[in-house]
């Protein structure tokens, strides 16, 4: 039997064809569902429902994993949210990555964003040597995904293996929702 790997963020549209290539592989594929599900709809995947800030759901999510992919968030052009983006981002990142090290997980790959990275000077390559938009004047979803790395981070330091990436905008198939940068295309197209 293939190893198990885990999606969260599933329904995205990273996560979406995550999933198609995680199974074309021959990969074994438990999701976490949380609301919608389109982005697996038809897909020979097990499905667990949930909320990555039950602690319970993440035991049974994370039960024989090997390989975590964690790419549940909250993206946000106006705001916190009442919170909704910090406790997603921020809360959901750390419980996660606890989770993961107290189930003896392989690897936990942890999907952030360019936007965790200081915008400012807007002029230079933006890359991971960049500050962290940590700052009160940064935008809440930034400075959301920019405290979800350090709390992975400091799951690290406890011996979690973890990688961090951080996409920037994310064109193609299965956007089923559809994304920012879907949706600006679908604009352009109307």
């Amino acid at each position: 039997m293939s190893e198990l790997t885990v999606v969260t963020g599933a329904s995205g549209h990273i996560g979406a064809n995550l999933v198609r290539a995680l199974l074309a592989q021959g990969r074994r594929v438990r999701v976490l569902v949380h609301e919608d599900q389109r982005g697996v709809d038809g897909l020979d995947v097990e499905r667990v429902q949930g909320s990555i800030l039950d602690d319970e759901v993440l035991r049974r999510l994370l039960d024989g994993a090997e390989t975590v992919f964690h790419l549940a968030a909250r993206i946000s052009i106006v705001g916190s949210e009442n919170g909704r983006v910090e406790r997603t981002n921020v809360d959901g990142a750390r419980a996660m990555a606890s989770a993961c090290l107290q189930a003896g997980v392989r690897r936990l790959i942890h999907t952030s964003s360019i936007h965790a990275f200081d915008s400012h000077p807007n002029h230079e390559v933006v890359d991971e040597r960049r500050a962290l938009a940590i700052g009160p004047r940064q935008v809440a979803y930034d400075r959301s995904k920019a405290r979800g790395q350090l709390a992975v981070l400091e799951q690290v330091q406890a011996g979690l293996d973890a990688v961090i990436v951080n996409p920037g905008a994310v064109l193609g198939p299965w956007d089923f929702k559809p994304s920012r940068m879907g949706s600006v295309i679908l604009d352009l197209y109307h």
